[in-house]
């Protein structure tokens, strides 16, 4: 049996949509809101913070695809604290990383990332590394009625100037990747990203297209980002999150093309040309 976390969230929901599709029917959903879960899907109460709602969940299961936390990096690292413990020490788990888990990175959730690597290494595992998801970045920067960067045809962020770039993979393509390694049993590392790492210029033109109308894009420091998000009121974790995110893009760590969504799937990932005007 295979269970699923997060399943009411963009990926765990796209992984049990994408192994329905596959015919596997020896699902369940776990959630901390069970009566969310679509109807038809055998659903199990799995709350993060809630110990002994996740030792009751986990039981049974012979693979756990675990969809990582979100919200401050002491809460993630709580979450997924809590879950490993729960879980019996024969179920492998298939766990969704982060490309940019190097030991001298600073991007602000890699050394929770680190540490949730770390408790999965004596046991049978799967590390899906994912790089930056295109619905994030697209809802968070590109979004105009939101009044976020794109806004007066503009896109005013701290990538750099040129190449590394950053290699943006969707969320359904990851989806249908952690279906896939949850049903054939894969144990090692997969790096899931995009087909190719794009330029603030490539970004913006691919907006650009997208929106019917010029967008450029304006390549601005750390320091005049993180005053402009403090003057928005975002919290200082926030502010850490997102500035450091695009330091280790500045740095290259969030470049790599890998191809193992292809290999995976039969199916090249989305491009963000084409996500975006879907």
């Amino acid at each position: 049996m295979i269970g699923i976390t997060g399943a009411t969230g963009g990926v765990g929901s796209g992984v049990i949509r994408h192994l329905l599709a596959a015919g596997r029917d020896d699902l369940v959903a776990l959630a901390r809101r069970p009566e969310a879960v679509a109807p038809g899907i055998a659903a199990r109460r799995a709350d993060y913070d809630d110990p002994a709602s996740l030792t009751a969940a986990l039981r049974g299961l012979d693979t756990l695809v675990m969809v990582s936390s979100d919200g401050t990096a002491e809460t993630m690292t709580r979450h997924h604290r809590n879950v490993i413990a729960a879980c019996p020490a024969d179920v492998r788990i298939v766990y969704t990383s982060i490309i940019d888990i190097a030991p001298d990175s600073r991007f602000y959730y890699s050394p929770g990332h680190r540490e949730t690597e770390g408790l999965l290494a004596d046991r049978p595992h799967c590390l899906a590394r994912t790089s930056v998801f295109a619905d994030f970045f697209a809802a968070t920067w590109l979004d105009v009625p939101f009044d976020h960067a794109a806004r007066d045809g503009e896109l005013a962020l701290p990538l750099g100037d040129g190449a590394p770039g950053t290699s943006f993979c969707t969320r359904d393509d990851v989806s249908r990747a952690l279906a896939a390694a949850a049903s054939a049993r894969i144990e090692g590392v997969l790096e899931l990203t995009g087909p190719e790492a794009l330029t603030g210029d490539q970004i913006a033109a691919a907006a650009g297209e997208a929106l019917g109308e010029p967008v450029r894009y304006r390549a601005i420091d750390d320091a005049d980002y993180r005053a402009r998000l403090a003057a928005d009121g975002e919290p200082a974790w926030l502010i850490e999150a997102y500035a450091s995110m695009f330091r280790s893009v500045r740095e290259g760590r969030f470049a790599a093309a890998s191809g193992d969504i292809e290999r995976l799937t039969g199916t090249p990932p989305t491009t963000l040309a084409a996500y975006l005007r879907r």
